[in-house]
């Protein structure tokens, strides 16, 4: 896919101007801020992944995206490190670091077992996910109606 049809169909005309638009990006944004730093708040949509693991759809569907819990187990992994050695260096109170401590290992385990789950799905459903990963990317988006015969096919799919 070019370049410039990637834009188009991320920057359709007049977007500066279109409220769903912005909507759909803060409320993107907000959950991938929310699964990196505070994973805790998805307790609810682990369980649903763990629930569902073999359903495709349903997966996709998770609130938070894939990349956000990826970040999470990046963020928590780099912050329990730097509160190992805080703790050693500088020597935090204890209450303190069992409280911080506890804070990443919960948010790593959560952010964890959503990776494992959608992983082995991927792995195991490969032909669904293509199908999905297709409709995701060729969809017209923002109730722009579709240009192009990859994106009436992809909105055939998606119904």
């Amino acid at each position: 896919m070019r370049l410039g049809s990637r834009l188009h169909g991320e920057f359709p005309p007049g977007w500066w101007r279109s409220a769903r638009w912005w909507i759909t990006g803060v409320c993107e944004l907000a959950l991938n801020t929310t699964a990196a730093v505070a994973t805790v708040v998805f307790v609810g949509e682990m369980m649903r992944a763990v629930r569902h693991r073999d359903e495709p759809r349903t997966l996709a569907r998770l609130s938070g995206t894939f990349e956000g819990y990826v970040a999470s187990l990046l963020v928590n992994s780099a912050g329990l490190v730097v509160l190992v050695t805080m703790a050693i260096e500088d020597g935090l109170p204890v209450v303190l670091m069992v409280l911080l401590a506890g804070w990443s290992l919960l948010n790593i385990a959560i952010s964890a077992i959503v990776f494992v789950v959608v992983a082995q799905s991927r792995i195991r459903q490969s032909a669904a996910w293509a199908e999905l990963d297709f409709v995701e990317q060729h969809a017209p988006k923002y109730g722009r109606p579709p240009q192009t015969i990859e994106e009436y096919r992809a909105q055939q799919l998606q119904e």
